[in-house]
């Protein structure tokens, strides 16, 4: 092979790496000129090493540091095979966090839209809904205007530690029947919906992974006080018999907060959903 030398704005124009970043590299000892002229500084290279610059360019592509691209250089040709190989599965690692991610969104995206664009506050209406897997807490002494910060920090807690989050929606199950208030009302169960489709394997007594049914469900939206849980409530239940429409006796209310500020009074958007029976 046929040597000959470069200046450093030869090796800057051929590279396409600025004659400032070629002066660095030669401060940190990550590609240094084959010699210094010791008369005027100048640095030049050999025609050979262009090579090893396409090589730190395809490294920091990597998404490799300066630092960690150094010591890759210093490995053998079978190391740095071995390198590559767990460098692809950490690629290939975060390629699936990043779809799982997506997903995330774009369900959150589509609860949102389902919840406060396309709802028919205080209604009555049919909705198709597709099976939704949850996270959930049996519990038999809480009530609506309960705050159960023990129940949803323990779901939270097992979602943390399998390395999922708590969603922003969550709610309740309770059995379907006549109430003379909110108080009577006791949750069979507290919930929260599985951010993500892949596998969750949960190691506690308390918590379990469960899925409300796919399938037709009478549904009303509003946002929550008293008297308009109550309210919406008696609709779902007129509108049953009115309509002679069996259901399964299972009641899911849902619960959105639309007041993100801690230091703000809360607001909440809430859906009651009954099954309707299939035919």
């Amino acid at each position: 092979m046929k040597i000959h030398y470069l200046t450093i704005g030869e090796v800057a124009k051929l590279s396409n790496i600025s004659i400032q970043t070629l002066r660095f590299y030669d401060r940190i000892d990550l590609f240094k000129p084959i010699k210094i002229d010791p008369k005027n500084q100048y640095r030049y290279y050999q025609n050979t090493q262009l090579y090893y610059l396409d090589i730190i360019k395809s490294l920091k592509y990597l998404g490799l540091s300066l630092e960690e691209v150094k010591s890759v250089l210093t490995l053998s040709p079978e190391e740095l095979v071995n390198y590559l190989a767990d460098q692809e599965n950490k690629i290939e690692e975060e390629f699936r966090r990043l779809i799982e991610t997506k997903e995330v969104l774009k369900r959150k995206k589509e609860q949102i839209q389902s919840f406060v664009v396309e709802s028919d506050k205080m209604h009555v209406c049919v909705k198709e809904i597709p099976a939704q897997k949850i996270v959930k807490i049996k519990t038999s002494d809480i009530s609506i205007n309960d705050i159960p910060n023990r129940e949803y920090g323990l779901i939270s807690k097992v979602l943390e530690d399998m390395g999922s989050v708590f969603d922003t929606l969550y709610g309740g199950a309770f059995a379907l029947g006549k109430y003379e208030s909110l108080e009577d009302i006791h949750y069979d169960y507290l919930f929260t919906y599985a951010v993500t489709d892949k596998e969750i394997h949960i190691n506690s007594e308390d918590v379990e992974i469960s899925t409300i049914p796919a399938g037709q469900y009478l549904s009303i939206t509003f946002a929550f006080t008293d008297d308009a849980y109550e309210i919406c409530y008696q609709k779902l239940m007129d509108y049953m018999e009115q309509h002679q429409i069996k259901i399964e006796p299972i009641v899911y209310d849902v619960w959105m907060p639309i007041n993100f500020t801690a230091s703000n009074k809360d607001e909440f958007l809430v859906e009651l959903k009954i099954q309707i029976q299939a035919t």
